[in-house]
């Protein structure tokens, strides 16, 4: 999914505002963050640092997590409920960056609370957490996913995990091919 997201860390993540927390301040359903991922820094500390301030947001979260706007990335969703994430492969957006409003969690979380308590409609839907239950984890040889009981692993990421966690759900049967996997960061 996105290359070199292993364990190492080089400095503070830093996060973004897009979408409709941005613009539409007083009638945000939703909160959305991009996280421009530098060499070295973690896609697990971005979905910790997220994981901390989804109760205090109370709204469904899309975290978007990129090396390069021009290639491939990965988008992601928070249901706090749960605490499961989502994941899913999204086409680059060349230009996508430009203008961006650089923001804090805490500014986040004050943001949330002011357009007030709508959510969790999503463009897409609600944010339906469920299907068999998942965590990825690290683990001293790499990453690993449980899958029902099911443990497998040595995996470069926890996107990889995931990745081949949801291979082996829908080969099960335990989901449909157009549905993905959701899975609580261990």
């Amino acid at each position: 999914m996105l290359s070199s997201h292993g364990c190492g860390h080089a400095g503070p993540v830093r996060f973004f505002l897009f979408g409709s927390l941005q613009g539409q301040r007083r009638r945000a359903r939703d909160v959305d963050l991009v996280v421009e991922l530098d060499e070295g820094e973690t896609v697990d500390e971005a979905m910790t640092r997220v994981e901390g301030i989804g109760p205090r947001v109370r709204k469904p979260i899309e975290l978007w997590l990129s090396r390069s706007e021009s290639e491939p990335n990965v988008a992601g969703s928070y249901d706090y409920r749960s605490e499961r994430w989502a994941f899913w492969r999204r086409p680059g957006l060349p230009g996508f960056f430009r203008g961006l409003e650089p923001v804090t969690l805490d500014q986040v979380v004050r943001l949330a609370l002011a357009s007030g308590p709508y959510g969790p409609n999503r463009r897409g839907g609600s944010p339906e957490a469920g299907g068999p239950d998942c965590t990825v984890s690290r683990a001293p040889e790499g990453w690993r996913y449980e899958l029902d009981g099911e443990v497998a692993g040595a995996f470069e990421g926890p996107l990889e995990a995931v990745a081949a966690a949801e291979a082996v759900a829908k080969a099960r049967g335990d989901l449909a091919s157009v549905h993905v996997l959701w899975f609580r960061l261990g």
